[in-house]
């Protein structure tokens, strides 16, 4: 119904809705500036507070053509280069406790083994190569034809010596090889007429820098120390220092000493680390120094040296390298027990 002079009735307070909701409006927009701000106000060291809009805060600075962003930054440091590795330390001679041998008789390889170790003194010394080429047991080494082989028991009464527990000495004569030479001739000394030399005593000499030579040799040491030998003595280990000597004809820029160092470092290498390397000193092979290649530098680096009756073992004493074990590494070899120091009774 309507009455005459007044609208229809719209109710009471429409007018304060809106105002409130304008209000509720402007608070919640100054709550979200509010938020929104607080993260440009900067705070100086004085602690005011101020404002840094990001429409003012770079004016008047060129924007880079092409900023640097974060990712393509490379930083460069110089890292101390790391210590070069130590040195390894020199390896020490070695030392050997002294040695109180017998050099078992010729053809004692035969007799039984309780026999030969009824007359040994602590340690043995075998022959297991003579000097005209001849092997004294039952070798598995291929050797030229020719050589004298000892077979039968040999081989098990060796055995049987070396796991007596004795310290043992394999002895092996080297260059003085006339079986192996006449196999193959190529391999021996040779006059310059291409003639096969003889020394003083009528004996054929390998060349010690033939590979074939060394092959052969190193197989019948290498074979020894896997039978059980403690060390390897190097018997004739050298040049030829008797007889017509300028009748050799040698190789080009040969030097003896140079070819005898690297047999003998290439065999200790290829030996067992625990089995020792020996050499001997006869009076036929001369001054350290001389014709046959031997210096006293390369008789140190041995580790024994075993000096024959006819060499002064005082003299060569005084010529070895400081370095080198004179009690336990030089051994006389003698028909009678000295008063000290390392020995082999020889036959």
């Amino acid at each position: 119904m309507t009455t005459k002079g007044y609208s229809s009735y719209r109710g009471r307070g429409g007018g304060g809705r809106i105002v409130w909701i304008i209000a509720l409006i402007l608070v919640l927009l100054a709550a979200v500036a509010f938020l929104v701000a607080q993260q440009y106000l900067v705070y100086d060291e004085d602690g005011h507070a101020h404002w840094e809009l990001p429409f003012g805060k770079n004016a008047g600075q060129e924007t880079p053509e092409n900023p640097i962003k974060p990712d393509d930054v490379v930083i460069e440091r110089d890292d101390p280069e790391p210590d070069p590795d130590p040195e390894p330390p020199a390896m020490p001679a070695r030392k050997l406790d002294e040695l109180h041998a017998r050099e078992i008789e010729y053809g004692s390889l035969w007799w039984t083994p309780e026999y030969v170790l009824a007359h040994a003194e602590d340690a043995l010394v075998i022959e297991v190569k003579r000097p005209g080429g001849g092997i004294t047991y039952g070798t598995s080494v291929e050797v030229a034809p020719g050589t004298t082989v000892e077979e039968g028991v040999t081989r098990d009464n060796l055995i049987a010596l070396l796991q007596s527990g004795r310290y043992t000495v394999a002895r092996l004569n080297c260059f003085t090889d006339p079986s192996f030479a006449r196999a193959h001739p190529d391999t021996a000394l040779s006059t310059v007429s291409g003639q096969p030399w003889y020394d003083a005593s009528g004996r054929m000499w390998l060349d010690p820098g033939s590979e074939a030579v060394r092959d052969y040799l190193t197989a019948l040491c290498l074979e020894c120390a896997q039978l059980g030998f403690n060390e390897i003595q190097l018997d004739e280990f050298c040049y030829p220092a008797t007889g017509d000597l300028a009748a050799i004809a040698p190789p080009a820029e040969l030097n003896k000493t140079e070819v005898l160092a690297d047999f003998a470092a290439a065999l200790r290498d290829a030996l067992p680390k625990d089995v020792a390397l020996s050499i001997t000193l006869r009076g036929d092979m001369g001054e350290p120094g001389g014709d046959s290649g031997l210096t006293a530098e390369l008789l140190g680096s041995f580790d024994r040296i075993y000096v024959a009756a006819e060499v002064d073992a005082d003299i060569l004493s005084g010529q070895l390298p400081a370095t080198f074990d004179g009690v336990g590494g030089l051994v006389l070899m003698t028909q009678h027990k000295p008063e000290e120091g390392s020995y082999v009774l020889v036959p």
